[in-house]
């Protein structure tokens, strides 16, 4: 069973195999960090979503992450991994684009994202210029000012998505709440995709790791984006 201990998750009211692939930015096959950081715990999951098996893999390390689905009506993708306590970043990642097939993983912008085989053309869309001040506790307002760029309204309407409509607004949901001074951070963001942008956000905090949901259901296409902590 998936722990939730300690777990923040900012919801913004905004309505990603085959064989084992790493990637890094400059292109290189390995990455000694990667290669040396360990998991904290044994993980064995069955049938859960895949966004909880990224979580259980990067909770505690310090390793940011990203991550992006495409579901139907109610089908949110599941999946399975099984691994003990020492394995490194690196072959748990291995580990589970091999045992959930349909995903591939990369080191993007100093960030480990999980993404379907198939794409998400949204996080393709190329944001030509975006900065803002704010602090780590809120990066979800961040985001949502991102996704308010025109360029990225533009693109939805040529992709026949919406933002999916949700109630109550940014919040911050922390089931054991530690007492802690916020750190200011900056934001410039020059000719990046939407995922680049995602990716530098969430770099700017340890163990953060942004989730895109795409939903289509009978025809209404729709998505979201999370943002998740374990500080």
């Amino acid at each position: 069973m998936r722990g939730l201990s300690g777990l923040f998750v900012w919801v913004l009211v905004l309505a990603f195999g085959r064989t084992p692939v790493y990637q890094s930015e400059s292109g290189a096959v390995d990455d000694p960090q990667l290669a040396k950081i360990q998991i904290g715990r044994d993980i064995r999951v069955e049938n859960q979503p895949v966004l909880w098996i990224l979580q259980d893999v990067l909770r505690g390390t310090g390793v940011p992450g990203g991550f992006a689905e495409i579901a139907g009506c109610s089908d949110l993708p599941k999946g399975s991994l099984n691994l003990k306590q020492g394995t490194t970043v690196l072959e748990a990642m291995d580990a589970l684009v091999a045992a959930n097939p349909s995903y591939q993983w990369q080191l993007k912008d100093g960030v480990v994202d999980l993404i379907p085989w198939a794409g998400v053309p949204l996080l393709d869309l190329t944001i030509a210029r975006f900065q803002m001040d704010a602090t780590d506790d809120e990066i979800p307002i961040v985001f949502q000012n991102l996704l308010r760029q025109p360029e990225v309204r533009v693109r939805e309407t040529q992709l026949g998505l919406k933002p999916a409509l949700r109630q109550g607004g940014p919040g911050v949901v922390d089931e054991q709440p530690v007492p802690r001074r916020p750190a200011s951070i900056h934001i410039h963001l020059l000719n990046l995709s939407l995922r680049g942008a995602f990716n530098k956000i969430v770099r700017t905090s340890s163990n953060v790791i942004w989730m895109y949901r795409e939903i289509d259901c009978n025809g209404n296409r729709t998505y979201t984006v999370e943002v998740t902590s374990d500080h």
